[in-house]
């Protein structure tokens, strides 16, 4: 795994990022301060750069968080790592030391000045996995909010973790834990009756946002039911059996089929199969074994009502 800079910085490229796209297809990081001169940014004069920057503010804060940013774009900034947040994505890479001053100052389209990035941008891990911002820890989204154009993130050591794909040991722990839970509650699953077993796939059901139209009938050791779900305007129909092989999954597939007029999909729910089942490929039918309805009670929260039936 490549060694990656352990300081980390958030930069906007631009208001309301709209350096962005350049920045992304010319492998660069923009920033503005037009008012400061040429010569001062090449020669990183930061002195003369705050006595403008506080001419600039007057009485106005700012000039001092404004100094700060400049230092980390103008003084080896090789030294972070760059993060910013743009299309749903955390995006991520490292700069080369040196300052590309733009002919033409600042524009809609690019900035006064930019970086030349060493590892161009990347919404994804070292090992590949997006950075999806809906998938990300609060303490990191919460950086996009920040109404300046550069940062060091309250969260960085989050943000590295995550570019590195490192486990935090807490979060490990706590998946630990959650899964010694659920095959706890497998064991649980296995023991219950019959008419349990049936009550419980319901109550995954209805809080899964099935609602039951009717009960089919069927054999005695199991039921039909047919359920509707009003967000996605879809009916399944649900077959629940205290034990099942695949011949039996099988008769049930072939009566689904018949029905495919009326039924979206189809859901088997065995208490306890007989040999692993296998669901038809390309086909609308969840088989929901011990494991898969362990998952859903801890999912779901049914823990405490499923100890309460053994």
């Amino acid at each position: 795994m490549p060694d990656l800079p352990t300081s980390v910085r958030y930069v906007k490229n631009g208001a309301g990022g709209r350096w962005w796209p350049d920045a992304k297809s010319r492998s660069g990081l923009h920033a503005g301060w037009s008012r400061v001169p040429d010569e001062m940014l090449r020669a990183t004069d930061l002195s003369a750069i705050a006595a403008i920057l506080r001419e600039q503010y007057g009485l106005k804060p700012g000039a001092t968080q404004d100094l700060n940013a400049l230092r980390s774009l103008l003084e080896s900034p090789s030294r972070h790592l760059w993060v910013t947040f743009e299309d749903g994505f955390m995006w991520w890479s490292t700069v080369r030391d040196g300052i590309t001053i733009s002919p033409d100052n600042e524009t809609v389209e690019h900035g006064h000045f930019w970086l030349d990035l060493d590892r161009p941008w990347s919404n994804r891990s070292l090992t590949g996995r997006y950075l999806a911002m809906s998938e990300l820890p609060g303490v990191v989204t919460t950086t996009a909010g920040f109404q300046g154009t550069i940062c060091e993130p309250k969260g960085w050591r989050e943000i590295l973790c995550l570019i590195r794909d490192e486990e935090d040991e807490e979060a490990a722990a706590a998946i630990a834990a959650q899964l010694a839970y659920q095959a706890a509650v497998g064991k649980l699953v296995a023991r219950l009756r019959p008419k349990d077993f049936e009550v419980l796939v319901d109550l995954i059901l209805s809080r899964s946002g099935w609602t039951r139209l009717a009960k089919l009938g069927g054999a005695t050791e199991g039921i039909d039911v047919e359920v509707e779900n009003p967000a996605t305007d879809e009916i399944a129909f649900v077959q629940v059996k205290a034990a099942a092989g695949q011949k039996t999954l099988d008769d049930y597939v072939g009566r689904f089929r018949e029905r495919r007029e009326r039924y979206h999909r189809m859901i088997f729910a065995v208490h306890s199969p007989k040999g692993s089942l296998a669901a038809p490929p390309g086909e609308p039918v969840q088989v929901w074994d011990g494991p898969k309805v362990a998952k859903l009670v801890v999912r779901l929260g049914l823990g405490d009502w499923l100890v309460k039936r053994i």
